[in-house]
């Protein structure tokens, strides 16, 4: 019996190392909005919109911002989410925000919403293209906040407009190094792809 009781723990405690959560399971919070503890692809969870208007492909160790998160209705959702690799001296973080009313048409306006006060660029730089059943409106821009090596953001924006619906998201990906003088591999290529993956993922729902 003892020997049967010590290979039982054994066992249990491998099988509670394979089941390692990642850190948005680990998140209260964050885990409201995954859809699966499987991976949906590598890297990436789903995440199920709190207003039920959409999914799309979450990154399996960003935390979600509770404070930031708002939500009308099933109309509007805004969200925050992020992840900061110490290790690599690399973060990044997403904003969202989600609206489904006849607004979302202007796409002009729309989009001078999701460039905000900055002014780093403007409607006109945006590329329109369509995947899927969604149009989308993309551009980016560099942000240099000082003189150090390492001293600026990525940013990278995103809006998806749905072809049959009124529903819409704005995205901002940006991403930095945490220490402006330590090294960093900020890839604009690597970013950039980082980004379109989540934006192209947005589905919208009926």
């Amino acid at each position: 019996m003892k020997t049967n009781d010590n290979s039982d723990t054994s066992s249990s405690a491998n099988s509670s190392a394979e089941e390692i959560q990642t850190a948005a399971l680990q998140d209260d919070f964050t885990k409201e909005f995954i859809s699966s503890k499987e991976e949906t692809e590598e890297g990436y969870h789903t995440f199920e919109s709190g207003v039920s208007g959409y999914t799309m492909l979450y990154p399996v160790n960003a935390v979600m911002d509770q404070t930031y998160y708002q939500y009308r209705d099933t109309k509007y959702e805004a969200i925050l989410f992020g992840e900061e690799r110490k290790e690599e001296n690399y973060s990044y973080s997403v904003v969202g925000n989600f609206d489904d009313r006849e607004a979302t048409e202007w796409i002009e306006g729309n989009l001078e919403l999701l460039i905000g006060s900055k002014k780093l660029v403007t409607p006109e730089d945006f590329e329109k293209y369509t995947v899927g059943d969604n149009d989308i409106y993309f551009a980016e821009y560099r942000q240099d906040i000082n003189n150090d090596k390492n001293g600026f953001y990525l940013h990278f924006l995103g809006y998806i407009k749905s072809q049959t619906t009124d529903k819409a998201i704005g995205l901002e990906y940006s991403s930095t190094c945490i220490s402006k003088t330590e090294e960093c591999n900020l890839d604009l290529t690597e970013e950039r792809e980082r980004a379109k993956k989540i934006f192209h993922s947005v589905r919208f729902n009926p």
